[in-house]
């Protein structure tokens, strides 16, 4: 590796062994993903009520209709509570939230190595497995990857779709059979987060209209009978959940929330179109490097076959959710792929090296992302307490990217720069999963909230009423009849059931708690106080709890 080129080193891995390249990539995939899945708890709110929605489907036996507690969940689908139920069915931990993160682990594997399937089959396997490398040290994935929600398995899904959509393209052997697992793999993803993974197969198919000056290639996807499969697959659970809900499932999740969404900002989440063009540095983080050094190349390559593909995969998926109103990271996280594809591609040319001025503005770019994360992470370290350790040590790690990056950028890099820059973006995802994250008690208050409960004698566990600090992660770590609400609600249950009955009462509700107990004449005693910082909300609480007055 001693002197060779990133370029060289990329064309030199075509001639290794399928299952070595795979092998290898499911190893590195596993070494960025493994490290905090464990141990970061529950994450409010949407993982903390997706696997308190699953948990309930286990709870209950309904397949169909999810609920969080007594409220329905009708925004997606339930394929993913499926593949959650079944991961917590296997592992027995239905208590832990790493079993229900095991879905989007996997998936978050599969779809770096569907990556490399769909780069080897559009440059050669060593573009492939550049790609799904870049692909494997994405920030974004990293977090979808040990997150217990939808985006990383419809990443897999939609992978899985395009792999095989352009199996069928180019003609490949068996391309009947792909086909058909073509509109197979849509129907299961649709199952995950309905139409959303459409947008990169339609990006990709107009691109290949496009390239063909018609439509009849189309007639190689077998439409008619893979309707028909698509249907099959996704169609019983819709018909299902509508006659379940006399179809308040289609006026919740199409009414209220995927046509919110395109009308307005929903939940607090509206932004400018710009708002992933400015993240994608650091979400794309480390190699968010190689693909500002790629565009000229793809601006040269535009009218390549390939790259068109890929230009239309990334573009259609881009430009929609830019020009969607409500904006969260991870809408484009379908896009990346694409992405990585068309920078592993630049790095292997001969020539792929733009302008000076660009090679400088792209690294210029590049180092203020990562010199404000590596000051950010022990600053961050001493904010909360932290001793000299992950913050440092990730701060560290960046500071040594940044050479690795200006020697890639404007420096003459050997492969040494490139393989080195991966492993520090490795140790640096395991610094922050495996020891930042977890360190920061005070944001994952629901964990120390429920050590703090005290045991009630005769009761074979307590029944909690949390007031004022409602986040769905308490929920999940206790039981699903936990009561949330206001200090009044929180009164009423203590009075309700004083042998059994405990309250969480957040600071700001203790008036409305205790002015409520003096009309029912009740006795309580305070006992622990909880402090931290909700990140959900935004604000520090402190929740002290009560018990009935007496011996119990």
């Amino acid at each position: 590796m001693a002197g060779m080129t990133p370029a060289a080193i990329i064309n030199r891995i075509d001639a290794w062994p399928r299952r070595w390249r795979y092998g290898l990539l499911t190893l590195v995939a596993l070494a960025f993903f493994l490290p905090g899945l464990f141990s970061i708890p529950p994450v409010d709110r949407d993982e903390s009520r997706f696997a308190q929605a699953t948990k309930q489907m286990l709870e209950t036996g309904d397949l169909v209709d999810i609920r969080f507690q007594d409220q329905a969940r009708h925004k997606k689908p339930a394929g993913i509570y499926w593949l959650q139920a079944a991961a917590v069915s296997l592992t027995g931990e239905r208590q832990a939230i790493w079993a229900y993160r095991l879905p989007s682990l996997v998936s978050a594997v599969a779809a770096v190595l569907l990556t490399a399937a769909i780069g080897g089959m559009l440059f050669g396997p060593g573009v492939g497995f550049a790609a799904a490398a870049i692909m494997a040290a994405a920030v974004l994935l990293n977090v979808e990857a040990r997150t217990a929600k939808t985006d990383a398995a419809l990443l897999a899904f939609t992978l899985a779709a395009l792999a095989l959509m352009v199996r069928v393209i180019q003609g490949r052997a068996r391309a009947v059979l792909s086909a058909y697992g073509f509109w197979a793999a849509l129907g299961a993803g649709f199952l995950i987060k309905g139409p959303i993974l459409f947008l990169p197969v339609a990006g990709l198919g107009l691109a290949e209209s496009w390239r063909r000056r018609g439509l009849g290639w189309i007639a190689g996807l077998r439409p008619l009978t893979g309707v028909l499969l698509f249907a099959i697959v996704a169609a019983p659970w819709f018909v299902a959940i509508g006659m379940a809900t006399d179809g308040g499932f289609f006026a919740e999740s199409i009414g209220k929330d995927m046509l919110a969404k395109v009308a307005g900002g929903q939940e607090s989440h509206g932004a400018p179109p710009g708002l992933y063009l400015a993240l994608a540095p650091l979400t794309f983080w480390p190699f968010s490097l190689l693909g500002l050094l790629a565009l000229p190349w793809i601006w040269r390559s535009r009218r390549r076959g390939e790259v068109l593909l890929l230009l239309g995969w990334a573009l259609l998926t881009w430009v929609v959710f830019a020009l969607t109103p409500t904006k969260l990271a991870h809408y484009v996280l379908p896009a990346y792929p694409a992405l990585a594809i068309l920078a592993a591609a630049a790095l292997a040319d001969a020539e792929p090296a733009g302008p000076r001025w660009w090679r400088w503005t792209a690294f210029v770019l590049w180092g203020l992302i990562t010199l404000a994360l590596a000051f950010a992470m022990p600053v961050m370290g001493i904010e909360i307490g932290l001793p000299f350790g992950a913050a440092w040590l990730a701060g560290i790690l960046l500071l040594a990217a940044l050479h690795a990056g200006y020697r890639l950028a404007v420096g003459g890099a050997t492969a040494r720069h490139l393989v080195g820059l991966g492993l520090l973006a490795m140790v640096f995802s395991g610094a922050v999963f495996g020891r930042f994250l977890p360190s920061l008690e005070p944001a994952f208050i629901a964990p120390r909230l429920v050590e703090a409960l005290p045991a009630r004698a005769g009761c074979e566990r307590p029944w909690l009423a949390s007031a004022g600090f409602t986040e769905p992660s308490l929920v999940f770590l206790t039981e699903t009849r936990t009561v949330l609400g206001g200090g009044a609600e929180a009164a009423d249950h203590l009075a309700a059931h004083p042998r059994c009955g405990v309250a969480a009462v957040e600071a700001r509700q203790r008036d409305a708690f205790l002015d409520r107990l003096g009309t029912t004449g009740h006795k309580v005693v305070a006992m622990e106080t909880v402090a931290g910082f909700n990140y959900a909300r935004g604000r520090p609480v402190a929740i002290t709890i009560y018990v009935s007055e007496g011996p119990q």
